[in-house]
């Protein structure tokens, strides 16, 4: 992350604290506007009607952000059709390069009011497997301290970080791929309101990114996954990963810190009967 960019979340992050300790749900102070309904929750086997306002905006001439909104619409009323989650999938990551253009021009505007078509392409990236953009628009949404569409208890930052962070814990290899990228994931959440649970799983994703090819550093991820949920997961990997090391001429310690997390006598143990999150994983919006 840039200076600027660093600079900038920090300046964010302290303007969320300030109104956060005037107000404890800031979603209450957003204007709401709904997109639809969550194919995913029970009224999504109804028919997802466009709202007027959308229809009318997008009817005008010269209105391309009223035709991506139809768009989307329409798409989400044709998942709503399907019932294999991953032919869900498969549609997503096949339309998902029509809104290319449309991600990139939002990105590119800051700061930025809530947009639900950006967050919600979001969970598609997410689900396809887009990583790197999902989590490119996460980072956008959070500074911008957008949330996610009706229907979803979990945070943004909740969101990208258990999405990702099942799919990297699921598949070693596809997480050696984006170590960096997982290093980003625990980076936008720092700061972020989040279960203890989701936290940890993005450390034990870094543990097994980095377990063949730098086991100190990885020992150091799976412990701070363990201070967030001791039950993790990964109490083997730490246990195997001590008996490696121990064989090992002496070199960097361990224990080093890893993350601005690591050490600090705040991280709790997690109550490993809080669920990571109480909306379905299932990607079917």
């Amino acid at each position: 992350m840039s200076n600027s960019m660093r600079q900038s979340r920090e300046r964010k992050l302290a303007e969320k604290a300030a109104k956060m300790s005037q107000n404890l749900d800031p979603r209450l102070r957003k204007k709401k506007f709904i997109m639809g309904i969550d194919p995913g929750s029970p009224e999504g086997d109804r028919s997802v009607q466009i709202p007027a306002e959308i229809a009318a905006a997008s009817s005008a001439a010269g209105n391309p952000a009223g035709n991506i909104e139809l768009r989307l619409f329409s798409q989400l009323n044709q998942l709503k059709d399907i019932k294999s989650i991953q032919d869900k999938i498969a549609k997503k990551a096949e339309w998902l390069p029509e809104y290319a253009g449309y991600i990139e021009g939002c990105l590119a505007v800051s700061p930025a009011p809530q947009n639900h078509t950006l967050v919600r392409l979001m969970i598609w990236a997410a689900d396809a497997g887009e990583y790197e953009q999902a989590v490119r628009i996460a980072e956008y949404a959070i500074l911008n301290e957008m949330v996610m569409p009706e229907g979803h208890a979990r945070s943004i930052a909740e969101f990208i970080t258990e999405q990702c962070a099942q799919d990297f814990i699921n598949d070693r290899d596809l997480a050696a791929a984006h170590a960096g990228l997982i290093e980003k994931l625990i980076e936008i959440g720092t700061g972020e309101d989040m279960v203890d649970e989701v936290r940890a799983k993005g450390w034990r994703a870094l543990g097994e990114a980095l377990k063949e090819a730098q086991p100190a550093e990885a020992l150091n991820a799976y412990k701070n996954a363990l201070r967030f949920n001791p039950k993790a997961g990964c109490v083997k990997q730490v246990t195997q990963l001590e008996k490696l090391l121990n064989r090992q001429p002496t070199g960097s310690s361990p224990d080093a810190a890893v993350g601005s997390q690591a050490d600090s006598p705040d991280a709790p143990a997690a109550d490993a009967s809080v669920p990571a999150s109480t909306d379905s994983n299932a990607p079917a919006e």
